[in-house]
């Protein structure tokens, strides 16, 4: 054996493997309901959809309220029809699958979901100032990945000696939750690089890293950005490559997840805003309907807006009330999706985050990616492309913002000079999860103080430190088990990466 496969092995072993169960499964309790019960669920996302799963195969009478007229929240898909006659589907921005999602990947082999999944050839970044930089070279190994990515250009082994605030670097390798959070939740990514004098590389990459967060780097927790370095990084032998879905969600989620909710006794209310929810006695009434438990799984916006609207929870549960209202959400986001006459050069991957010259973070090459948008470039030639940015400036006005991912765009590729736009769509939202210095303290848990009321979402804290899709199916599985366990039944597994860094 190699010293490098001992030191593998050691970090392995240090870490308590890359993948862990968080709970214990009593196999003595019974699977299904004797009787039934019923659940609320408001919000048909990633976290509603995957906690209506989770409880209507145990047998539960599950109901999911969505405000939109299709499934998905964040990572929903919609039909969109043109002048022209010409109508295709597109959605909020492009997800990523990680190899370490490891309760989603297992939600989507349920469903008959995981075979849509494709691998991406690369993790690329694009700067105008300081060369491009790939990671698929790294090795997958924590600690030994670090040490490998000076091979990429993002630091040097010299910069890393000479610099005596270099050695604040390790706080990445010591996530402890609550740790790590009391240290770190009111410091920005930006005051610690400032501090610790990152060289201006690696400032890049963190700061590309960071926006992917949906936040500036003078507004996210340096303790959000430890936690999600760790997670996606530092605590498995994943390396940074992940998989993307081979078409629309639509076709490779969303039919697949209603397709298996329909085996079970489950009810799904599209356009169904929520106009009164209450409780009453044990019981909870939504837009007039009784349920045993209720399940809040809306975005942060929405969320906010639901509890606001009550006067049950205003008057009988102020606390709650107050924590639900005061919720904060993500700055803008923008996604414009665009179909050309032109395509990009080969040898890409399709998906490259580019340093945002003002606000393109990322491009997407669906037509590499998609079946649907591949036969659409077989027919009519040219490309379709989804220009991105995370966190648009507070001061950026909304007008300019379609013109300057053009712009940003052609600075990156100038082999498309001369394009001409076939079709359009752009959004500019604000309702993803912020992950702002402090916000720790006054984050929720899954269990609320109202009985039988729970959580879910991405923007639930977490024992674990799931991230993004991850922590929306997570916090599924913990509103799940609560509930499963107060009607005596077995529990659902929940799994991670290490709860702890290396160092911790």
């Amino acid at each position: 054996m190699s010293i490098k496969s001992i030191i593998a092995k050691q970090i392995e072993k240090r870490l308590g493997g890359y993948k862990i169960q968080l709970n214990k499964i009593d196999s003595s309790l019974p699977e299904k309901l004797s009787k039934e019960k019923s659940v609320g669920i408001i919000g048909g996302g990633l976290a509603g959809v995957s906690a209506a799963i989770f409880l209507s195969e145990r047998g539960f009478r599950v109901k999911i309220f969505e405000k939109e007229k299709y499934l998905g929240g964040k990572v929903g898909s919609w039909p969109v029809k043109f002048d022209d006659g010409f109508s295709t589907q597109v959605e909020h921005g492009f997800h990523a699958f990680f190899r370490q999602y490891y309760n989603l990947r297992e939600l989507l082999k349920k469903i008959d979901a995981f075979k849509y999944l494709i691998p991406i050839d690369d993790y690329l970044i694009l700067t105008k100032e300081h060369g491009n930089y790939g990671f698929r070279n790294l090795d997958t190994v924590p600690v030994l990945n670090i040490l490998s990515m000076a091979k990429t250009g993002i630091y040097s082994y010299k910069e890393a000696m000479l610099n005596p605030g270099f050695r604040k670097m390790t706080s990445l390798l010591t996530y402890n939750r609550e740790k790590t959070f009391s240290k770190f939740d009111n410091v920005s990514f930006k005051d610690f690089a400032d501090d610790v004098k990152l060289p201006p590389e690696m400032r890049l990459m963190f700061t590309t890293f960071s926006r992917a967060f949906f936040a500036e780097p003078q507004y996210i927790s340096m303790a959000e950005l430890i936690k999600s370095f760790h997670s996606y990084f530092l605590s498995n032998d994943h390396g940074l490559l992940y998989d993307v879905l081979d078409d629309d969600f639509e076709d490779t989620l969303w039919k697949p997840a209603k397709a298996y909710l329909s085996k079970f006794k489950s009810t799904i209310s599209l356009d169904s805003k929520i106009t009164s929810f209450k409780k009453e006695g044990n019981q909870f009434v939504i837009n007039d309907e009784r349920f045993d438990y209720a399940i809040i799984a809306s975005d942060v916006k929405g969320t906010k807006s639901i509890i606001n609207n009550s006067d049950y929870f205003k008057n009988e549960h102020p606390s709650f009330f107050n924590q639900m209202t005061n919720l904060k959400q993500s700055q803008r986001y923008s996604v414009l999706r665009i179909w050309i006459d032109k395509d990009i050069r080969q040898g890409v991957p399709f998906f490259i985050f580019t340093d945002a010259l003002k606000i393109l973070d990322s491009v997407t090459i669906y037509h590499r990616m998609e079946k649907s948008s591949e036969d659409w470039v077989k027919k009519n030639g040219g490309g379709i492309f989804e220009l991105h940015s995370y966190a648009v400036p507070d001061d950026f006005p909304k007008e300019e913002i379609r013109n300057q991912f053009l712009e940003e765009f052609e600075e990156y590729f100038p082999e498309i000079k001369g394009y001409k736009v076939k079709y359009e769509h752009l959004q500019v939202k604000d309702d993803f999860t912020a992950f702002h210095t402090n916000l720790y303290k006054t984050r929720p848990t899954v269990k609320t103080e109202v009985e039988s009321l729970f959580l879910a979402g991405d923007w639930v804290k977490l024992e674990n430190p799931a991230m993004l899709m991850e922590a929306a199916t997570t916090s599924a599985l913990y509103t799940a088990n609560l509930i499963l366990s107060k009607e005596g039944l077995k529990g659902e597994s929940i799994l991670s990466v290490p709860l702890r860094g290396l160092l911790a």
